[in-house]
């Protein structure tokens, strides 16, 4: 008997110990408590608020690399072509949206009073730093703030000694519930790249 007593004791140190250590990965959600209280005291409301932001990160970053999936598609070139705005449309917030229909306004009015000219935004990519676009993009960071998030997208086009990296910052706010692209930071440190955000190159006039 004190023998089977001696090996249930033996097994249920590192049983104990297992159960201690699992409750560690619980301590990043936990706020304003103290580094010694039991995993126990997490609240549910905690447990569904991480769960929470962590959906609303990859939702944002799933929406970021969609829509350039989508303008790579399309072609990394001026405006949106009028073809092209129900595409786009799903992606855009409304207040983008506006703002490019506006340019593309502009953008025939100036073709109608300089038919010879080549009008502005016609060409160069307008949702990146890079003129041509970039071949290949992935996301390398988002932070979600409420209803507002940036997702950082590592670009890249080129290869060998013409290869050019880069990143820019896609600007995304909730619409109804669902993430929608707000703006384009570009971040570009080149001569000829986009500066500033989209949204000014888009109010800018010409």
């Amino acid at each position: 008997m004190k023998r089977q007593l001696l090996v249930i004791t033996r097994l249920a140190g590192p049983v104990l110990l297992l159960g201690l250590l699992a409750g560690c990965s619980w301590f990043p959600w936990r706020k304003d408590k103290p580094a010694a209280a039991s995993a126990s005291t997490v609240t549910a409301a905690e447990i569904a608020s991480a769960t929470a932001d962590a959906s609303d990160t990859q939702a944002a970053a799933a929406l970021a690399l969609d829509f350039y999936e989508m303008h790579q598609r399309l072609g990394n070139s001026g405006l949106p072509e009028a073809g092209e705005m129900n595409a786009y449309s799903a992606f855009l917030c409304s207040n983008l949206a506006t703002l490019v229909a506006g340019a593309q306004e502009r953008q025939k009015q100036y073709r109608l009073a300089h038919p010879d000219d080549k009008p502005p935004l016609v060409e160069g990519d307008l949702f990146s730093s890079l003129f041509e676009g970039p071949d290949s993009v992935r996301t390398a960071g988002t932070a979600v703030d409420g209803d507002t998030a940036e997702v950082i997208m590592a670009m890249q086009a080129g290869s060998g000694e013409h290869q050019t990296r880069w990143k820019d910052t896609l600007l995304l706010a909730r619409n109804d519930g669902v993430w929608c692209v707000d703006d384009v930071e570009y971040h570009g440190d080149w001569q000829f790249a986009n500066k500033g955000r989209l949204s000014e190159s888009l109010r800018a006039e010409f």
